[in-house]
């Protein structure tokens, strides 16, 4: 394998497909990123058997080829290159690569081409989605997953597809996070997935710097799910087990709702949980204002108020700090609505103007 490719695109597919080497995997391998020299185009691969990333770039390939190189010292040595052409060269039978620009020449080792694994090609139902969409979708679903938890499932973002709406929904048993985005979805397939949150992750950054416009497509089989942005490709295994229709959890009425300033009341809860050390908060919904008030013996007091439009009872309540903040954040709009079912049962947070993101989460009861 013989081929000559810019510095700065070369450095870029490296940065993209590294994102799914592990560096604590035991498989020499997969410590690597398997490149594959065809005429006019060189592929990059790299896995850790649950999450896969490709990406094709242009390059001039004076002889077509494929190696294993090892992630870690072929980015940060390619990143660091000046920019300009680098040449890249792979004996056959010898997994050594030489790179080469300017009077500059290094070798490293690898591996041979054989050794990596089968990165399935994921051809069962498809359906497309705008990518701002699907990134949003992510962004207010994905950070409401389990982090550690018995339940591997719950590790997940369950997407179910549903004539033209993709429906996302993650939660840790404590909160829940839910959006509906449209899907382009003309054979009406019907889908239920539960993808892992590190994989969506992955996904929205590379979503994010992506300049192309045109939609995402999604494949699923039973096992992978793959997702194609065009020069670049994500695949990931998906999560097995019964995701619990924590819809049903979600109370239907709410006799106090308050609407309240996104910034204001996010600023608040911000000042308050620099003198609470655990994060626990009371909150007092009166009828002009929010106040929000904590304590922690050797630190100090907290008191804060936030105007608001009630409409309802008046009500106390408490919640950890931390949750309210994730799933406000996770939204742009300028107010919100809180809606409570009680002192003690869940409360809902959703925009103020639509119906697509909702989010629920437990109120602590030791207040």
């Amino acid at each position: 394998m013989r081929l000559t490719i810019p510095q700065d695109r070369f450095a870029d597919a490296l940065g993209t497909v590294s994102r799914a080497v592990s560096p604590k995997n035991t498989i020499p391998a997969l410590a690597g990123v398997h490149v594959r020299a065809t005429p006019g185009r060189l592929l990059l691969r790299a896995t850790d058997l649950e999450l896969a990333i490709e990406r094709t770039v242009e390059a001039e390939v004076h002889e077509p080829g494929e190696a294993i190189l090892p992630a870690r010292y072929l980015a940060d040595l390619v990143r660091k290159i000046p920019f300009g052409d680098v040449d890249l060269e792979v004996k056959d039978g010898q997994p050594v690569a030489a790179v080469r620009w300017g009077k500059s020449h290094y070798t490293i080792h690898g591996f041979p081409a054989a050794d990596f694994p089968d990165i399935p090609a994921v051809s069962g139902p498809s359906f497309r989605v705008d990518r701002g969409a699907f990134r949003e979708l992510i962004r207010q679903t994905a950070f409401a997953a389990a982090q550690e938890e018995a339940r591997p499932y719950l590790k997940g973002v369950f997407l179910t597809l549903a004539g033209s709406e993709l429906l996302g929904v993650a939660t840790d048993s404590i909160r829940i996070a839910t959006t509906r985005v449209p899907a382009d979805n003309p054979e009406n397939q019907s889908l239920q997935v539960i993808v892992p949150g590190r994989s969506l992750q992955e996904l929205a950054r590379l979503l994010a710097g992506a300049e192309d416009e045109e939609p995402l497509r999604v494949s699923a089989e039973p096992n992978q799910v793959s997702f194609d942005l065009g020069d670049i490709r994500v695949i990931s295994r998906l999560l097995e087990g019964q995701y619990p229709d924590v819809l049903r959890l979600i109370p239907t009425s709410y006799p106090t709702r308050a609407r309240l300033d996104r910034s204001q009341f996010l600023e608040a809860i911000d000042r308050a949980q620099v003198l609470s050390r655990d994060g626990s908060l009371r909150f007092s919904v009166g009828p002009e204002q929010l106040v929000i008030t904590g304590a922690t013996p050797e630190v100090g007091q907290v008191y804060e108020e936030v105007p608001l439009v009630l409409e309802g009872d008046p009500l106390d309540i408490g919640f950890n700090a931390r949750y309210l903040t994730e799933g406000l954040r996770a939204m742009d709009d300028r107010e919100f609505w809180f809606e409570f079912s009680g002192s003690r049962n869940p409360a809902r947070i959703r925009p103020a103007e639509g119906d697509g993101y909702v989010y629920v989460v437990l109120p602590l009861v030791t207040f």
